[in-house]
């Protein structure tokens, strides 16, 4: 009888070669079900055994079967293994099952919105089936979230971005503004003020909002970043220290420190937005939690690196503020269903979502640069704020060209460009700008979108034809 866990086709890496390994592999398990070298309902070995097998590294072996389980070569039956899938070389691909919007969809390049490119289809679905097969609980949900999720998030926050504090604990929420409105309830700053940075995203200063507190702007230059004073009469400080759209400015180590200081010194509070579609830096600035300790509390989510349908988000808080956080969200019922917290566990725990994260930044930089190359033309009329967030390009329009004016054409055409305007705080000077999001555009989109741009403000012919054709 033949070992199911033999593989009897040759399979040769070259390691040498420009492309990945796990795309090596997937290619030629892929030729070998095209050619009849392995039957329909197979069993294949293990991710561990064929990684053992190849001299590889497990994550290259599990990458593989990710790519061919969404190619729809490979199935997998609960406690058996996994198995060439029936009909194999005839089942749609990944890309087919999340279409593309159809022509003369409206093209929204508000930054924010996740992306269908490269979606890890076969993960999420691997997630859900080992979230279902879960037995129910037998009771409510534990305060503060699914053990399996809580701990799935601090390993994940240590492991990415060196979140380590042996006092602080994980708290799931539904999301991270969800998250930043439980954690200001929680410090009473009802009727008070906070402050926020500024320009940011809609949602952070209604978070504000809805905790009963009158959001202020953080001053900052025009490309967002911060001079380092709090306004005064704040009781706490909302910011996203590594980055937050539109203009995506990484807070510097000499302005965390002055808050942190300002935090120890006028007995305030740090909620500090963690951005989870922005893969860190290799060597990361010190963190708001190791400087400031129980006066930082972080918030995020991973809607961006999934699907915002994926109501899952944290709050990572020192222990002496998580019994009153934790009534806050049991008073609200602001906690995500016990299956969405154990599918979130699992992808985090196999590392699907540090998977996406990189391959995320990798569109992210070749789209960027897209861009950039599209809109160099407009030089030096319109001046490309320096890189920030990933995914998002802000144009600074000369002073006779108005951002509103602009705004109202684009969306005449099917294109919504929002200005930086409403980004800001009411009442806050704006710079005469647009935001141009561009991350989650599938490329086509995207084409259509700095096409119409160019044509409202350089409507050069053939400098639209070759940007269009790209």
């Amino acid at each position: 009888m033949r070992d199911p866990e033999s593989l009897t086709i040759p399979i040769c890496l070259d390691r040498r070669a420009d492309r990945p390994l796990q795309d090596q592999l997937a290619e030629q398990l892929a030729a070998a079900v095209d050619h009849g070298q392995l039957a329909l309902g197979r069993r294949l070995p293990s991710t561990r055994t064929l990684a053992e097998r190849l001299d590889v590294s497990r994550g290259v072996a599990l990458a593989a079967y990710e790519i061919l389980y969404a190619r729809g070569y490979l199935d997998s039956r609960r406690g058996s293994g996994t198995y060439v899938a029936d009909r194999a070389a005839h089942r749609p691909t990944a890309v087919r099952a999340l279409p593309a919007p159809e022509p003369g969809d409206l093209v929204d390049t508000t930054p924010g919105q996740a992306t269908r490119e490269g979606f890890p289809l076969a993960a999420w679905r691997a997630a859900w089936r080992h979230a279902s097969f879960r037995p129910p609980l037998p009771c409510d949900l534990p305060l503060g979230g699914v053990p399996e999720l809580r701990q799935a998030v601090a390993e994940h926050l240590r492991r990415t971005r060196g979140l380590v504090a042996e006092d602080h604990e994980v708290l799931v929420t539904t999301g991270a503004a969800q998250g930043v409105t439980h954690a200001l309830t929680a410090l009473g700053v009802r009727g008070r003020r906070v402050a926020v940075q500024d320009p940011a995203p809609w949602a952070l200063r209604q978070a504000v909002e809805d905790a009963g507190a009158t959001p202020v702007a953080l001053p900052a230059n025009r490309d967002g970043v911060w001079n380092g004073v709090v306004p005064p009469s704040c009781v706490a400080v909302v910011v996203s220290p590594d980055g937050q759209a539109p203009a995506g400015a990484v807070m510097p180590t000499l302005h965390r420190r002055q808050l942190a200081d300002w935090a120890r010194r006028e007995g305030g509070y740090v909620v500090a937005v963690a951005q989870d579609h922005i893969a860190p830096a290799a060597a990361p600035l010190p963190r708001l939690l190791h400087m400031a300790g129980e006066r930082v509390v972080v918030a995020g989510d991973f809607r961006t690196v999934f699907v915002p349908s994926l109501h899952v988000g944290y709050l990572l808080m020192h222990r002496g503020l998580l019994a009153r956080v934790m009534r806050s969200v049991c008073r609200n019922h602001d906690q995500p269903s016990a299956v969405a917290q154990s599918a979130m566990a699992y992808l985090l725990a196999e590392g699907h979502v540090t998977r996406r994260l990189r391959r995320l930044g990798r569109l992210f930089e070749r789209k960027d640069a897209l861009v950039r190359a599209a809109l160099e033309p407009l030089r030096p009329a319109v001046r490309l704020a320096p890189p920030g967030t990933p995914g998002v390009v802000v144009l600074h329009l000369p002073d006779h060209v108005r951002a509103e004016q602009v705004h109202a054409e684009l969306g005449v055409r099917g294109v919504v460009v929002p200005t930086l305007a409403s980004f800001h705080l009411p009442g806050r000077p704006a710079g005469n700008a647009l935001v141009l999001g561009h991350g989650h555009l599938p490329d086509q989109a995207l084409r259509t979108a700095l096409g119409e741009l160019l044509a409202v403000l350089r409507p050069d012919r053939a400098l639209i034809d070759r940007v269009i054709g790209l």
